[in-house]
């Protein structure tokens, strides 16, 4: 599907200049923004009255900003005022939280199209995001991915979770095989340690070792 017009909804001015400069550098020039949700709202409103609606709105969750007399307290409501007059809104939601009942609601509830977490990768993420509704794709992140299956993250076993904290204090997979082997623990060969690691990256749908690292220590296995 085509994606013209592009709606921002963050509090915070950095994050809202990253999102902002990512959409530019994708191509696309009609942008809107807001730091309030309540005006958000009414330029979501005002656009689709226009005529000239927006095709798809990236919002935070939290937002602390100085106005105290709001309507709307959160992106999830944000998003909830929204889909009730402009159902086929497209929505990408960019967060730092990654609690899998907020994830699984917005998903069943809000219908919502995307789940990233910011942090590292974040901003590359919130393009792959982009790119997969443009093909009629839901997505989410790996940290949210990894959240929404708790099996990944209680199935691990010993073996696994020493390798993760191994890899995040930097060691080269034959340092690990070398202390592995200090230790007698088994299975401690260069290639059994690369076969291990490969498998938890696709545990986790991790990019590359780096982000394997990120996804495990932002879920609290490291």
């Amino acid at each position: 599907m085509q994606l013209d017009r592009i709606f921002v909804s963050e509090d915070i001015d950095s994050n809202n200049l990253g999102v902002t400069t990512t959409l530019q550098n994708m191509g696309y020039a009609q942008i809107g923004h807001s730091q309030y949700c309540d005006d958000a709202l009414l330029k979501l409103k005002k656009a689709l009255k226009d005529g000239t609606p927006y095709d798809l709105l990236i919002s935070d969750l939290s937002f602390e900003n100085p106005r105290t007399k709001k309507n709307i307290q959160n992106g999830q409501e944000l998003i909830t005022a929204i889909k009730a007059i402009q159902p086929t809104l497209k929505v990408i939601v960019f967060s730092v939280e990654d609690d899998h009942h907020t994830i699984t609601t917005l998903f069943s509830d809000q219908q919502i199209d995307a789940y990233v977490c910011k942090g590292l990768n974040g901003l590359s993420e919130l393009q792959k995001s982009i790119k997969a509704i443009t093909n009629h794709e839901q997505y989410t992140c790996p940290i949210a991915t990894a959240v929404l299956q708790q099996k990944n993250v209680l199935a691990l076993d010993g073996y696994e979770q020493q390798l993760l904290a191994y890899l995040a204090k930097g060691y080269t997979q034959h340092e690990i095989s070398a202390l592995l082997k200090e230790q007698d623990i088994s299975p401690n060969s260069v290639r059994s340690i690369e076969a291990n690691i490969s498998k938890l990256k696709d545990y986790f749908n991790a990019t590359n070792t780096t982000h394997l690292v990120y996804v495990a220590s932002s879920l609290g296995l490291i």
